[in-house]
């Protein structure tokens, strides 16, 4: 009897080993197929950027390219600063607070806000752009385009969100694609009719990006008009947690995207332009990145929301290093490849980009990929502010050495300092978490 009773017993610890196996597998096989649609995704929402910024490198001068480079790097403060720090970044940790059910009301709420608090601030830009024209200034057209291309681009972005957290990314996919397909057409049109300028290609990111957010019209059965109580009590939360990834987001913008203005304030246009292309080069690092936060996010925020701070923690050293080893692998490939493959794409203009420009660019990218990873767990459980002190640190580092380098070495030498900043928010975020496990 008791042979018999081992048997059973052996056979259902078997079944459950198995059962564990399937579960696990299904699991991997799921969040796989998510990462391989977010990157594709991400990779055409990079390439369809990649092209633009090469066409326009090539077709303007460079400082009319450069005056487009400071437009564009504004419209990414407003944009994935401040409007994406408010609405987009703590949706995860929100929307896992309150019933699945409601979450056709949530999602209404977030399209009506983040339209309305995009829309106040593009009729700003319009108005401030109208009263350049008025007085005969040269930028009053890019201030306009701009003015209209940021509500389109945070209705597209607010889709796409929401996608990624519905897990529902081939329509994010969908988007992404039309987005590309109108861009394409687009900047086509306005080089074919001889309208190529900063102005023009503007124009084309709002127009594109408009009819790619236009997709959730064909999804209004799964939005509802929001209660009172669910809508204000959700912005209540984002808000709160908002204004820290905000200030998080903001630091990271200076030493990175709006060192293209203050390096047309210090060196020239010039400077601006070359720094630019800098950055495009590293562009799909940064989206890749940017992809395995976004699909990494509510998965982790559903898994930490009752967890253990050791499971914070490992979950945190297992992204830093996976995402700061594929950073080093591809800052190396930039290192060896970066300016043969400029020279092929860019012809007839002349940017500072050397070797060195490359390489301390490399070190600056894997350094924050490293600091993404580390932030990520934290993000995901709503509590940013833990890591506002290493930002703060890497903003100190790069007013430090930044007026001297720059003036040094020119654009290597902003480069230099953005080195510096993201090797001290990288040090900082390391004792801070080093003295938080400790007590």
């Amino acid at each position: 009897m008791s042979a018999l009773t081992d048997r059973l017993d052996r056979a259902a610890a078997q079944t459950r080993v198995a059962g564990a196996m399937s579960a696990l597998l299904r699991r991997l096989r799921h969040a796989g197929g998510n990462v391989a649609l977010g990157l594709i995704d991400q990779a055409l929402l990079s390439g369809s950027a990649f092209v633009l910024t090469i066409v326009l490198a090539n077709v303007l001068d460079i400082n009319s390219f450069g005056r487009f480079s400071v437009a564009w790097a504004f419209s990414i403060l407003i944009e994935a600063v401040f409007l994406r720090g408010l609405f987009d970044d703590g949706l995860p940790a929100t929307a896992h607070r309150i019933p699945k059910s409601l979450w056709p009301q949530l999602r209404l709420g977030l399209y009506l806000s983040s339209l309305l608090a995009s829309g106040a601030l593009g009729l700003l830009l319009v108005s401030a752009g109208l009263v350049i024209v008025a007085v005969g200034g040269d930028a009053g057209g890019l201030v306009i385009a701009t003015g209209l291309a940021i509500p389109a681009v945070r209705l597209q972005s607010m889709f796409r969100r929401i996608c990624y957290l519905d897990g529902r990314l081939p329509r994010a996919l969908a988007s992404s694609l039309t987005y590309c397909v109108a861009l394409v057409v687009s900047a086509g049109l306005m080089i074919a009719l001889k309208l190529a300028g900063a102005t023009a290609a503007m124009a084309c990111i709002a127009i594109s990006a408009a009819l790619a957010g236009s997709l959730l019209l064909a999804r209004t059965s799964e939005l509802a008009r929001p209660q009172a109580r669910i809508f204000r009590g959700s912005l209540q939360r984002l808000f709160r947690n908002g204004r820290w990834f905000v200030a998080t987001s903001l630091t990271y913008w200076i030493g990175s995207i709006g060192l293209i203005p203050v390096c047309g304030f210090l060196i020239g246009l010039d400077a601006s332009a070359s720094l630019r292309i800098l950055l495009l080069v590293f562009a799909p690092l940064s989206q890749f990145c940017a992809t395995m936060f976004s699909v990494r996010l509510p998965e982790i925020a559903a898994e930490l929301r009752a967890g253990r701070r050791s499971a914070v923690a490992a979950a945190a050293r297992e992204n830093a290093l996976l995402l700061g080893s594929i950073a080093a692998a591809y800052g190396t490939a930039v290192v060896l490849l970066g300016q043969r493959i400029l020279a092929l794409v860019i012809h007839g203009q002349s940017y500072e980009i050397g070797t060195g420009s490359l390489a301390l660019m490399g070190a600056a990218m894997a350094l924050d990929a490293v600091w993404l990873g580390l932030a990520l767990p934290l993000f995901a459980t709503g509590k940013p502010q833990r890591f506002m002190l290493s930002r703060i640190a890497g903003l100190v580092a790069l007013c430090c050495v930044l007026p001297f380098a720059a003036e040094a070495w020119q654009v290597m030498g902003a480069v230099a300092a953005m080195v510096a900043s993201s090797a001290a928010s990288v040090i900082t975020v390391v004792l801070t978490n080093s003295a938080r496990e400790r007590t």
